[in-house]
């Protein structure tokens, strides 16, 4: 029995099918490809954390030159040495309160002098306490011992401050550091892959829409690598600023 030919209709459905199945394939070959790209940026965060990216060594040679360098640390430092100098000019108000004189008659003089009949041939010393400034020396002493305690107080205030803001701008550079490094593989990953989809779009392997979106993704990719690498560069000067060098310059 001789089977008949198919109908025209009967093409067209199958040939529709066909395409329907073809788009099929490459919507899912487009989707696990997006899915990938999309992985990247996760993948690159789970392999990067700034806790093991700290140097304490390093982080030290910051605050130290932190602390010799930056101008309102000086300030505070200049403050407590000039009380110290103060607090020593205190106490030597007790040696001001005192007053020591001589007097000397040659051997060869009068016996009796006209100015001074109760001085005797050879040396006379004398002693006079200025009770008004001994008392209150004690006073003047514990006042800018007072002012010094409360200048050095201000500086290690200041240190524990500064300390504190090397750090914190330590840690910032750190994260935008790793940051620019995850985004700037996640945009070469997603230019591959673009790359790679033009290809397949070009041999029909891929939807336009599929390349598409992996183009945008890409475009995404480098948008954030550049955002990435300014953050970068202010952490990296606000750290540089604090120490008075280029990060290049510390070892």
């Amino acid at each position: 029995m001789k089977l008949s030919s198919p109908q025209p209709w009967q093409e067209n459905l199958m040939a529709s099918l066909r395409l329907k199945a073809k788009d099929i394939q490459m919507k899912k070959r487009g989707l696990v490809v997006l899915l990938l790209l999309l992985m990247v940026g996760v993948q690159g965060y789970a392999q990067n954390d700034i806790a093991s990216q700290i140097n304490p060594p390093l982080l030290q040679k910051y605050i130290d030159l932190a602390k010799e360098y930056y101008p309102k640390r000086k300030m505070y430092k200049a403050s407590e040495l000039s009380a110290k100098a103060k607090m020593g000019v205190a106490k030597a108000g007790y040696l001001e309160s005192l007053n020591v004189s001589y007097f000397y008659r040659p051997d060869n003089a009068a016996i009796v002098d006209a100015s001074n009949p109760y001085s005797i041939n050879g040396f006379q010393f004398g002693v006079y306490l200025n009770l008004g400034l001994f008392f209150r020396t004690p006073s003047l002493v514990k006042q800018a011992r007072e002012e010094y305690n409360s200048a050095s107080f201000l500086t290690k205030e200041y240190d524990i401050l500064l300390e504190t803001e090397v750090k914190q701008k330590y840690f910032e550079y750190l994260q935008w550091f790793i940051d620019l490094k995850v985004k700037n593989q996640a945009y070469i990953d997603n230019k591959t892959a673009s790359d790679g989809l033009r290809y397949k779009y070009e041999k029909a392997e891929v939807s336009l829409d599929v390349y598409t979106k992996a183009k945008a993704l890409t475009s995404t990719a480098n948008s954030e690598k550049l955002l990435a690498e300014l953050n970068m560069l202010k952490a990296k000067s606000s750290l540089e600023a604090l120490i008075g060098k280029t990060l290049e310059e510390v070892k």
